[in-house]
Parts: structure tokens; sequence; C-alpha cells
């Protein structure tokens, strides 16, 4: 071991060495493809090294293939910009905030590294993966600026990764074309690509490859979770966090879980509607025309496939198939508000909804709703939706993981994250309705909160604190406790409880609306929250 340390210690040596090499004031760092210059930040000390490739474009025969290697490149390439974003459609692209890329395109496999001065010590290592549903996102968004991360002793790496149409299309010419038999989940395997280029990389950049964290929002956060099954991620980190999400429920749209079987059988008719006879004539058509033809459908999504995802997720972490590795995992307090209500808004339409989803424990969801005091159709479906997407597949996580590795369960419950609009005092008292909605904690993880209502803004600081300090600790030790901040248990199998992060208390709560999660439970054949 100190022998493999002190290696990786010469080689960070040296890569701080090429600073001068790379002309003055400009940090040079070597990769396996070529050497990269990077730039300053918000920081002092902090440099970015943006746009890297991890892969080779994935453009015209290499479309819908597992990410390739890249062709390394002579002299200094400068890594000041952010690379593309994927091809997403519509201009409601990048964060659940609405920040659209300055560029989406195809050639879109770059990352992005930020990392404090090189001493001679390797740091702890955090991953992001963004979220979007797997069918948009960008690292580009400026939530997830790692600067300020990085200044408290870490590297922080950002992907971008191909989505929608373009990560996840399925086609039976697509498996033949496999030595493997499948077709999909390309997204998956550019974020594997990237973490493998962690693992060679990171050194120079003074990153410890032996202490990897991911972390994850939203389909981020079920990228987490396919991690933690996936054979060709193990070995690639050894923490992980995942922020409102985990695909552990019954396969559909709504927890981004297939079957490749199925949407093979889907990618057929999509070829045949732009009369394309074979996916060479698929791959001839541009880019843009197949991502708009596709649209917000939502066919094509991570899968099960027998060999990247062998097994349904849940199955394979139950039976020890997994990383055992510590994981922190939680869900927002209000997770549904920024989507549309399941069912549409009307009470006919909750109903049928309830129906699909919990079948003969519809009645008894109704039943409890009512008594928690919900008593309008979008009010339910608000709830609902992130009981079904978000909740019960984050407190799930925790559960089943803490079997086996270290598991810390949370819930966010700062409501005031959006400030509301005008000036209404009683409103604001409130906050702006939407309370701790899906995406909130993002900017409290990486420092990068925007500030609107000044009022607020000193206990905003004090939870961007608390929250960075939880994360970083988590990255450093897989234990998020530290000095000065209150302490999280270690999620025990049977607890039943979270951990409330909140500007005012940080501390060990029970599962809220614990009994219709159980509902959701029963109605998918599992009693893992009855068993806690």
């Amino acid at each position: 071991m100190d022998c493999h340390f002190g290696r990786r210690r010469f080689l960070v040596a040296g890569s701080a060495a090429l600073v001068g090499l790379g002309g003055g004031q400009i940090p040079v760092r070597k990769t396996t493809s070529g050497h990269v210059s990077g730039r300053s930040t918000i920081r002092p000390g902090v440099t970015a090294w943006l746009g890297i490739p991890y892969a080779a474009p994935p453009v015209g025969e290499l479309r819908w293939k597992p990410p390739q290697p890249v062709q390394p490149w002579k002299g200094i390439r400068e890594a000041s910009q952010f690379g593309a974003s994927p091809w997403a459609p519509s201009s409601k692209t990048g964060s659940m905030g609405g920040f659209m890329p300055s560029h989406m395109d195809e050639d879109c496999l770059t990352l992005n590294v930020w990392a404090p001065p090189s001493d001679g010590r390797l740091r702890p290592v955090m991953v992001w993966i963004y979220g979007g549903a797997f069918i948009m996102g960008t690292t580009e968004d400026p939530l997830y600026d790692g600067a300020r991360l990085a200044a408290e002793d870490v590297v922080v790496v950002s992907i971008n990764y191909r989505v929608g149409i373009l990560g996840s299309f399925a086609h039976p010419d697509l498996a033949r074309e496999s030595p493997h038999g499948v077709s999909g989940n390309y997204g998956l395997m550019d974020q594997i690509a990237a973490l493998r280029w962690v693992r060679d990389n990171i050194a120079e950049f003074g990153g410890d490859p032996d202490q990897v964290t991911i972390f994850g929002q939203s389909a981020g956060a079920f990228s987490v979770g396919y991690h933690l099954v996936m054979p060709q991620s193990r070995g690639l980190f050894g923490r992980a966090i995942a922020e409102s999400g985990a695909p552990l429920g019954q396969p559909s749209s709504y927890i981004l879980l297939g079957r490749t079987s199925e949407m093979e059988q889907l990618g057929s008719a999509f070829a045949q509607r732009l009369g394309a006879t074979d996916i060479a004539a698929l791959r001839q058509i541009p880019a843009r025309k197949i991502v708009d033809a596709y649209g917000f459908s939502w066919q094509f999504y991570p899968a099960i496939d027998g060999w990247l995802v062998p097994d349904h997720p849940y199955t394979m972490m139950a039976s020890g198939r997994c990383a055992r590795v510590p994981v922190m995992a939680g869900h927002n307090h209000d997770e549904g508000m920024v989507f549309p209500p399941l069912g549409g808004g009307t009470q006919a339409g909750f109903v049928l909804a309830g129906k699909g989803f919990y079948g003969a424990q519809s009645l008894d969801v109704l039943r409890v709703l009512e008594q928690e005091g919900h008593s309008t159709p979008p009010d339910m479906g608000h709830e609902i939706f992130g009981d079904v997407v978000f909740n019960w597949n984050s407190i799930a996580l925790s559960m089943i993981m803490a079997r086996v590795a270290p598991s810390f369960a949370y819930r966010f419950d700062y409501r005031y994250a959006r400030s509301p609009s005008g000036s209404d005092h009683a409103q604001a008292e409130k906050g702006d309705g939407l309370g701790a909605f899906h995406g909130a904690e993002i900017g409290f993880v990486f420092g990068t909160h925007r500030f609107v209502e000044a009022a607020r803004r000193h206990e905003q600081e004090h939870l961007m604190r608390v929250m960075s300090g939880y994360w970083l600790n988590f990255a450093r030790s897989g234990d998020p406790n530290g000095s000065g901040l209150p302490h999280w248990p270690q999620y025990r199998p049977g607890d039943r409880k979270l951990f409330r992060l909140d500007s005012d208390r940080q501390e060990v709560t029970g599962i809220e609306n614990y009994d219709r999660l159980v509902l959701l439970g029963r109605a998918m054949n599992n009693r893992l929250l009855e068993q806690g």
C-alpha cells in the first residue's frame, strides 16, 4: 500500500511541475490522452479544467455504441470552456431550474475537474452525475459549479453523458451488433467510461483514485443506484450518495427502469416511423431530427438487459449482489410539487391513476391522504407522484443497503429555497408554495444556492455550511459526521427513522407519511418499509 501511494504521490508531484512547462500561470496536467490547461475560478487557488474528452465522439458509426477510446492529441489542449451538452428536446434543457446550455451536440462526452493547488497530497474525489430524467441534462448549469466544494480540499468532477433517445435507444439490430446481444443503456456506459477516466487520470489533478464518491440527483440518483449493482462499475468508486431517487420499484418510466426486450420492439416501431429500414439508415439521420421526433415520449431509458444491468436492482441488492460501499440516500419533503399531479388534477384522473399504481390498495391510499389533510385532486396527485417516483425508492435504498454496508438516510425539509414572487409577507412566511421541492437541496450541497430573499440569507448560508459539511465528511471518510455538526446516526435495520435536514434543526425523525408508503410497497408486493 505504501509503494502504491508513493507512486501516485510521484505522479502528482510530476503534474505540478508541468505548471511551469505549460507557460507561467496556466495550470497544465497530463492525461492518458494528452496535456490539458485549465483556468482560474471564483475560488482563489482552485483551478477548473473544463470539457476534457473521456471518450470518442459518439457520432456516425459510433452512434448507439458503447463509448470508445479518445484519440490522443499532441501539444496542450485548452480546457477552459464546457464541452457541448447532450442533445435534448426543445429548449427546456438542463436542471429543474430551467437552465439552458449554450450549445448542444451529439459530440458531448466530456467531463470537468475542479481542484485545489497540488501539494503532493491526494484528496478525496467527488464525481457528480446530473439529473434530467435521462432525457436532458448538462454539467454547464451554474448550480453544479464545483469550485466551492473543491476549495474545501477535495477534487470535484462532473460528467456529461448521452441522454434521451441517443442515450437509451434499443433496437434488435443494435443487439445483433453487440457481442453481449444487448442494446440500450449507452448513457450508463458513458458514466462507467467517465469513472474509468477518473481512476486512470485523477491522481494527476491531486485526486485519490482510491477515494471516489459518486453523487447525483434525480436521474443522477437513479444512476447511482445502477452503479451500485452494475458489475462493470465495481471498484470504480468507494462511496455513493443518491439525492432523490433509486430504481427499486416496479419497472416503468416513472422510476426510469425498463426491460430491454420491450424497448427493442418500441425501437423497431420508431425506426419505421422515421422511414429507416435499418440501423445504418437511422445513423444517417441528423441527431437533432431524431431528438425532435422523439420529443418527451419517455419510451427509452435505462433497462434491465441481463448484462450491464443483470437483474432488477432491488433483487440484486437484496441478495447482496451489489457494491458494499457506504451510502447516503434521501429525498425532499415536497418532491412532487414541481411536477404535474398524477391524474391531471381531476378527481376521475386521480382515481384512475391510483388504481394503476395501487390496485386493491387505492381506496386505502385515498383514505390515508384525506386523513393527512390532502383534500383536492391536485394536492393528492402531487403527493402520490413524489411517493411513486422518489420517496419510496429513496427510503428503500437506505434500508436495503443498510443490510450490507453503512447507510445514512435523510429528508431535506427546508421550504424557503425558492422565494415567492412579489412582496406578500404571509406568502413568504409559508414559502413559495413549492416547499422543499425536487432539486432544492442541490445549491446547498454545492454552495451555489442563489440568494433572492435578503432576510433569509443568513439561515441559507448556515444551511449551505451544514449540507456541504455532511457531504464533504462523507466523501472523506464514508461517514457524514464531523466537528461542529449535529450527530447523524447510521441507519439501523428496523429503525424506520431518517435524519431531518433543515436550517434550524438537524435531527432524527420518523418517516413521514409512513402508512401510505407502506401501501405503495404492498401494491408492489414489497414489504421492505414494514420491515424497516
